[in-house]
C-alpha cells in the first residue's frame, strides 16, 4: 500500500484528520520526547516497567510530531496504533525492523498499563526499549530536518 493509499484509508476510517500544525508545536512535542528518553534512562537502574513505558513514550510524542509535520493528527480512535502504522508507512522499509519494534513497544506498554500481572519487564527488555526510543527520536528529528531544511529548529 503506498502512503497516499494509506492516508485516504486513514481518512476513510476516521483514524487520522487534517490539521496545520506549527512547527513550533512540533518542536515543543520533540522536546517531550527528547525529556521522556532522559527520564526513562533514569528509571533503567530504579523501576525497568516504567523505564520501557517511558521509552515508549518517547516513540509515541516523535511519532505524533512527525505526523504533525505531514499536517495529520491521529483522532481518539486506536491513537496509538495509527501513529505506529503512520511511522512505518512514511519511513518505509529501510526503518522496518525500527518501526516494527515500536508496534512491538505499543503491544507490551498496553499489557504493562491494563493487564500487568501479564507482563513482567526484565533490565535487558528496558535497555533494549531505550536504545530503540533513542535511534527512532533520533531518526524522526534527521527527517524533520531533512523535510523542513529552511525552518530553525531548536534540536
Amino acid at each position: 500500500m503506498t502512503c497516499d493509499e494509506f492516508l485516504k484509508e486513514c481518512l476513510a476510517q476516521s483514524l487520522i484528520k487534517p490539521e496545520k500544525i506549527g512547527m513550533d508545536q512540533v518542536a515543543k512535542v520533540i522536546a517531550r520526547a527528547r525529556q521522556d528518553l532522559q527520564v526513562a534512562e533514569k528509571l533503567l537502574s530504579i523501576d525497568e516497567g516504567h523505564a520501557y513505558e517511558i521509552a515508549y513514550g518517547a516513540m509515541l510524542h516523535a511519532g505524533r510530531a512527525f505526523m504533525f509535520t505531514k499536517g495529520f493528527r491521529p483522532t481518539t480512535n486506536f491513537q496509538h496504533k495509527t501513529v505506529v502504522a503512520f511511522a512505518a508507512c512514511f519511513l518505509g522499509e529501510a526503518y522496518k525492523t525500527l518501526t516494527q519494534r515500536f508496534d512491538y513497544m505499543r503491544k507490551n506498554r498496553n499489557n504493562f498499563i491494563y493487564e500487568p500481572w501479564k507482563f513482567h519487564v526484565s533490565l535487558t527488555d528496558a535497555q533494549g526499549a531505550f536504545k530503540a526510543a533513542q535511534e527512532f527520536v533520533a531518526l524522526i528529528m534527521q527527517e524533520i530536518k531533512k523535510e523542513h531544511p529552511q525552518k530553525e529548529l531548536p534540536f
